[in-house]
């Protein structure tokens, strides 16, 4: 419940909202631990290229994951293909192509792992200690990734008070968002994107606060804004579109003095997220938005192989990211009712809530347009378009007042089949959420390769 607001008549409800967050907790536990991951491969490149960083780090004080000719490799780095070259200091050297903040987090944890239980990634032959690894990666899965989505939960279900009264809809809402998309399946295993999605409700829910007047305007709130809505194209520099968003509404509301604070909040996180691109790259922008860094000779990306060598016409691609085999509405429909919400509101001008709806759909639609133009794999060897895992919750929350509307049963039997479907995809994601044409749709749709 949002601050100030009494429990009243919505009490039973609230304690199911939370029986549903103790049970997407219950998960994270369990799921973090109920797949392997010893043996060579078996965490993927989405670990794989983190922990060369970590162990770069660590134990090297460098951000390059390569190692001189005469030391032995850095064993991760050995098998991954998300890596960049770069020069320094008239010299080839390679670095991950992750954003530098979350294995900077983790590089944390590591430290105090292996000060605490004694925890490494490599012995003392420089191979990989396999149970070194699998106890560090569950931990870290748990503690970055699971508790971002118990984050997004719990400040989504907040913030969806500062615009729906049916505590109804509110529990359907934030069941939806703990089981019916992507958030679930990518919530024990390592990545970018789940982290982001805490950010922005985190960042949406001061934003919306403070613009609709449900929160005091108390300075140390627009810091807290500030704060997490920095973290968040440092996370997942797309999705800092929704932060901008939230970011126009406050600006419209109150005066510069207020925002001096939200700007001090943003700056920690993206001093931090820029001090460390221009420290080993000599510019502010991440590796990933300069693609001639990934053509060294010895790359991967010069010749791809399967899913990262398609080259569909963009027509095919939007189709096919959004209502077709690995789209975000065909796997997760119920996701589509923050789309209409917003179709709603340009033909409603009456409504009170007219502003937040057409803002999310505007930003919505800035980053389909932007993925559909500068990217051609549909997120790699994952389940679904993995990208837009930081949109679902913004589309269930515009799509919480177009519900608090529906007065007919036929409504609401398409809305259970609607989450029924998508309850199924995500399901499906958290048995297999790194591979490739494993989804449903792809049995009638066709496989890409």
């Amino acid at each position: 419940m949002y601050e100030g607001r009494a429990l009243g008549q919505d009490q039973r409800f609230g304690i199911i909202e939370m029986m549903v967050i103790v049970a997407a907790a219950g998960f994270v536990v369990l799921g973090t631990y109920a797949r392997p991951l010893r043996g060579a491969g078996r965490l993927g490149d989405t670990a794989d290229s983190r922990l060369a960083t970590v162990l770069a780090v660590a134990d090297h004080g460098t951000w390059y994951i390569d190692r001189p000719i005469d030391g032995p490799p850095n064993p991760f780095e050995q098998r991954t293909i998300d890596k960049v070259m770069i020069e320094a200091g008239g010299k080839p050297r390679i670095l991950s192509s992750k954003p530098p903040m979350l294995p900077l987090l983790m590089t944390a944890e590591y430290a105090a792992l292996r000060g605490i239980f004694g925890w490494r990634l490599v012995d003392e032959a420089q191979a990989i200690d396999e149970d070194g690894v699998e106890s560090i990666v569950r931990f870290m899965s748990i503690t970055l990734i699971g508790l971002a989505y118990l984050v997004t939960l719990i400040y989504f279900a907040r913030t969806l008070r500062f615009v729906v009264d049916d505590p109804l809809v509110r529990l359907v809402c934030l069941f939806a968002l703990a089981f019916c998309t992507q958030l679930w399946g990518y919530s024990t295993n390592i990545n970018n994107h789940v982290p982001a999605a805490a950010m922005v409700m985190v960042s949406l829910y001061y934003g919306l606060g403070l613009s609709l007047g449900k929160l005091d305007p108390s300075a140390w709130r627009f810091a807290l804004f500030g704060l997490a809505g920095g973290m968040v194209p440092a996370l997942d520099m797309p999705a800092g579109i929704f932060v901008a968003a939230a970011g126009a509404l406050l600006f419209r509301r109150f005066p510069m003095p207020r925002l001096f604070w939200a700007a001090i909040g943003a700056a920690v996180p993206l001093a931090v997220h820029f001090a460390i691109n221009i420290s080993i790259t000599d510019a502010m922008l991440p590796v990933q938005t300069r693609g001639d860094l990934y053509l060294y000779e010895a790359s991967y990306w010069r010749v791809p192989l399967g899913v990262d060598a398609l080259n569909e016409p963009k027509g095919a691609y939007l189709w096919h990211l959004t209502f077709g085999r690995f789209g975000l509405f065909s796997l997760y429909p119920i996701t589509v009712l923050g789309v209409v919400a917003a179709a709603w509101a340009v033909r409603r001008r009456d409504l009170p809530h007219r502003t937040l709806l057409l803002g999310g759909g505007a930003s919505f639609a800035i980053l389909l347009v932007y993925y559909a133009y500068s990217t051609n794999n549909y997120g790699g060897q994952a389940f679904g378009f993995r990208w837009f895992i930081v949109a679902m919750p913004v589309l269930l929350l515009m799509a919480g007042p177009y519900l608090e509307s529906f007065r007919r049963r036929w409504a609401w039997l398409i809305v259970a089949l609607l989450m029924s479907v998508s309850f199924y995809s995500a399901w499906q994601c958290t048995t297999t959420p790194w591979a490739k044409n494993v989804e449903w749709t792809t049995e009638f749709m066709g496989k890409t390769y």
